[in-house]
């Protein structure tokens, strides 16, 4: 009877150095993973809802020399998508801001949503949009709008990731 009390104590001291060290590090490493992933959560949220850019297209076209063409506007910049070149005439932060330069361009527009993957330019481009909001005069507005097409000109390394198109 001895023997098999002494059995079970010494299985009962081997569980319990074997399940506290796997418990411990169980509750560490939960503990370390959720303080990790609530610092890129937070993060990835904020740049994400903080990069957010509308960009207001005038056409696609073949080949560049057509988009030269047929492009009516004296500012645009443009980008290659699909073997397509897309002139753009604005580019903003803000979508109330995208019917203020439809309408100062005439013509049909594609609105396409990206993220903008610099902080710095978006930025720019959201306190070029205060003052875009703020502006009564269509000329004005328009060396504004040129101001957010030339920070994004300036930018060659700048990348943007398609969202959705309205």
């Amino acid at each position: 009877m001895f023997v098999v009390i002494e059995m079970k104590e010494k299985i009962i001291s081997k569980v319990k150095k074997v399940m506290i060290p796997i418990f411990l590090s169980v509750i560490c490493g939960s503990i370390c993973g959720n303080v990790v992933y609530n610092i890129y959560a937070d993060k990835a949220n904020y740049e994400l809802s903080n990069s957010k850019v509308y960009l207001v297209q005038v056409g696609a076209y073949s080949s560049i020399d057509n988009m030269k063409v047929n492009t009516m506007a004296s500012n645009y910049v443009y980008y290659e998508d699909d073997g397509m070149y897309k002139a753009i005439i604005g580019i903003t932060k803000d979508y109330d801001n995208v019917e203020r330069i439809k309408s100062l361009y005439n013509g049909d527009t594609i609105v396409n949503e990206y993220y903008l993957s610099d902080k710095n330019i978006s930025d720019e481009l959201g306190k070029l949009d205060d003052e875009l909001k703020e502006e009564s005069d269509d000329d004005k507005a328009r060396v504004i709008i040129d101001d957010m097409l030339n920070i994004y000109k300036e930018n060659e390394g700048v990348k943007l990731v398609k969202v959705n198109e309205k």
